[in-house]
């Protein structure tokens, strides 16, 4: 009986090491990441689907089981870009191999996006709105699953989405491929890498979770396990998700991040890898600009702090990093002004290069951006008072009368209904603002509770006025 079972765990452990024997000798693992996923995806698609070649079915499931329609669009790109039919549920190895190559090889801006918006437009010369509207959604969806704090969602996408789509179509139904390829570029220049990279990403490292049913592989320890999209995180207390009307829509700072200079949406960055320690986890990183997300901090509203210039200089001022300004008006139009430093009264414009201003609602649009754009007086003489953003000072593109009752954009005045005011930069900033405010407050104490002395009382000003107004005695203290 003993005998038996030793025969048994000896017959065991020679199945074991004919297995991993068997893995060792797999041609796949030599050979670099699109070489290996073409061939298991070959040996996938003829065991599952008894197909000769790289069915769709297997693309979508081993590599995009999330993104289903995403797939579908990628994989009938792959068809189309080699020759064969959009309508063709099989691609050959060797053309997978190259489209898939080619497609990692794309670094140039200009060329990711009419790359994707071909795509979407089903590799016609036009492109309609929903088509275009499937883009923003698979983007958004994207960047939603992989937001810092886990998967979220905002009611407000469609009327983002749709501000998005009327400002790029105008009224059209249909779009050249290039028109709305030099849209996205100059009204969205970021929409496309959240795409791009996820993809890469995932046809760089998909052989994993193709073979990953298989109990005696060992994935790569060098090799990052996921990949993190970002979004720009708001403060926590600031989230009202229950109410009616949240201060910032999560769909109108995902949109934003697609547009705004790195230094709003990502102003902490990883520290550079040493080059005795350069690795695969390392190159991707570099490659694909992993970084990590600015926190907003909410510095002014006016709904919850009251509208006027005072208010606003009181909780903006001493904030020394990017801010966002949001102008929100009757007839539902909404406004963005990013500055690149904090905000200071002058009768000159002031900014960095970065400095951009836009319209979100109810079309989305970038209206300029450049350096000295900013501008703010409240109370030097002989200047214009309020705010005024713009590249040119005899014609701004956003005015803010200084009793804060309008804002004018295109000669156009409209009733100022609410303003925002999101600190951009690091906790340090928001730090440095409240010890200095805290400073402030203790000097103004300081200045109140001080006793003066008689004799200090007879040359006083305030006494003076006084006695103006009537008064000649006072008492001892």
């Amino acid at each position: 009986m003993g005998n038996h079972n030793s025969f048994n765990l000896n017959h065991k452990d020679q199945l074991h090491s004919a297995r991993i024997n068997s893995l060792n000798k797999d041609p796949t693992l030599g050979m670099l990441p699109m070489e290996k996923l073409g061939k298991l995806l070959i040996q996938k698609s003829l065991e599952e689907d008894s197909i000769n070649g790289i069915g769709c079915g297997v693309f979508k499931r081993y590599l995009f089981p999330q993104y289903p329609e995403m797939a579908r669009k990628l994989f009938a790109f792959l068809v189309t870009s080699s020759g064969g039919p959009a309508s063709s549920h099989v691609i050959s190895y060797s053309n997978f191999k190259t489209q898939t190559e080619r497609l990692l090889s794309v670094l140039a801006d200009d060329r990711q996006v009419l790359m994707y918006v071909m795509m979407y437009a089903d590799g016609k010369e036009e492109i309609d709105q929903d088509q275009f509207r499937d883009l923003l959604i698979a983007v958004y969806k994207l960047a939603m699953d992989h937001y810092p704090e886990g998967p979220q969602s905002c009611r407000y996408i469609f009327k983002t989405v749709q501000s998005v789509v009327d400002s790029a179509f105008h009224k059209k139904l249909t779009l050249k491929v290039g028109y709305l390829t030099n849209w996205i570029l100059q009204h969205c220049p970021r929409l496309i890498v959240l795409l791009h990279r996820y993809i890469v990403h995932i046809l760089s490292t998909g052989y994993r979770s193709v073979i990953e049913k298989c109990p005696y592989s060992k994935p790569n320890e060098n090799e990052p396990n996921d990949l993190e999209l970002t979004t720009p995180v708001l403060e926590q207390e600031n989230l009202f998700k229950t109410e009616k009307n949240p201060l910032l829509p999560l769909s109108q700072v995902w949109i934003l991040s697609t547009t705004l200079p790195a230094l709003y949406t990502q102003p902490i960055l990883h520290s550079k890898p040493t080059p005795n320690c350069f690795n695969t986890q390392n190159f991707l990183s570099k490659f694909l600009d992993f970084s990590c997300p600015s926190h907003w901090t909410l510095l002014y509203n006016s709904n919850q702090h009251g509208i006027g210039s005072n208010r606003f200089l009181h909780h903006v001022l001493s904030y020394r990093g990017p801010t966002l300004t949001f102008l929100r008006g009757d007839e539902g139009v909404l406004f963005c002004m990013g500055g690149t430093s904090e905000w200071r009264e002058s009768h000159q414009y002031w900014g960095g290069d970065d400095t951009i201003i836009l319209q979100l609602l109810p079309t989305y649009k970038v209206i300029n951006r450049g350096p000295k754009s900013m501008y703010l007086n409240t109370s030097i003489r002989g200047y214009p008072k309020g705010i005024r953003a713009g590249n040119d000072p005899r014609k701004p593109s956003i005015e803010v009368d200084d009793s804060f009752q309008h804002v004018t954009h295109c000669g156009i005045p409209y009733k100022l209904e609410s303003v925002e005011v999101w600190g951009c930069g690091s906790p340090k900033n928001r730090e440095v603002q409240l010890d200095i405010k805290n400073w402030q407050i203790k000097e103004a104490e300081k200045t109140r509770k001080l006793k003066m002395t008689s004799k200090e009382w007879l040359d006083h000003p305030d006494r003076y006025l006084l006695e103006l107004a009537g008064r000649q005695t006072y008492s001892t203290s």
